[in-house]
């Protein structure tokens, strides 16, 4: 007699072996092996980010930014407590799929997991550090908290201001990050060949799914 609690064992083609990282849980655990999962097609858009005003919208990043979406399929037998939104699903390239939906499927036996990665075409092409003022006001002592994060520097503008004493050039850009990194209003963000950015804004740090992206600025006379 057919027994559905293991289809995917004993049925399924082209199952994988991944690992579920469960949200909150210990930087660096473990996790928890799946021998037999799954993988649905892959769909592949421009991704987007959620502004303050929970307006979803698309970032201008020319076509770097992309949003890989599936579905993975995961037994019960061998993962008896159900997954979470914004757990991680760890497939053997390393790559890292954020779970968005989950949902029981074929009679109760497998779960069903939408997921996503939303990462950089062609790789990150830059690295950068994050430096806090711990220093007085006007005496800025700059220290080094993170160094070496993934990065994409994208300009968007530059404008010129010449009817000042000193003529200036100021630039925007967008950073996209490989992690979520920790900001505030004392810190800001030098890139691997030097260059100072001062930070304006940032979006996606908390949201399940998105990228994290911070809007910066550079002054040079």
């Amino acid at each position: 007699m057919f027994d559905p609690s293991n289809d995917l064992s004993t049925v399924a083609d082209n199952t994988e072996a991944v690992t579920l990282l469960r949200r909150g849980s210990t930087p660096g655990s473990a996790g928890t092996p799946i021998a037999h999962a799954l993988r649905r097609a892959v769909t592949i858009d421009e991704a987007s980010i959620v502004t303050t005003a929970d307006v979803q919208k698309r970032v201008p990043s020319d076509g770097k930014l992309l949003a890989y979406s599936l579905v993975w399929h995961l037994p019960v037998v061998e993962l008896p407590d159900a997954p979470q939104l914004g757990n991680v699903i760890l497939d053997g390239d390393g790559v890292r799929w954020t779970v968005m939906t989950v949902k029981l499927a074929t009679l109760g036996v497998r779960w069903q997991c939408g997921v996503k990665d939303v990462t950089i075409a062609g790789g990150w092409n830059s690295t950068i550090s994050v430096q806090k003022n711990n220093g007085a006001a006007g005496s800025p002592v700059w220290q080094t908290q993170q160094s070496g994060i993934p990065a994409r520097i994208q300009p968007l503008k530059v404008v010129f201001d010449t009817t000042a004493a000193t003529p200036t050039t100021t630039t925007t850009s967008r950073i996209f990050v490989g992690e979520n990194i920790d900001l505030d209003h004392t810190c800001r963000i030098v890139g691997e060949d030097g260059t100072v950015y001062g930070i304006i804004s940032m979006t996606g740090m908390d949201r399940i799914g998105e990228i994290q992206v911070i809007e910066v600025e550079t002054v040079a006379s």
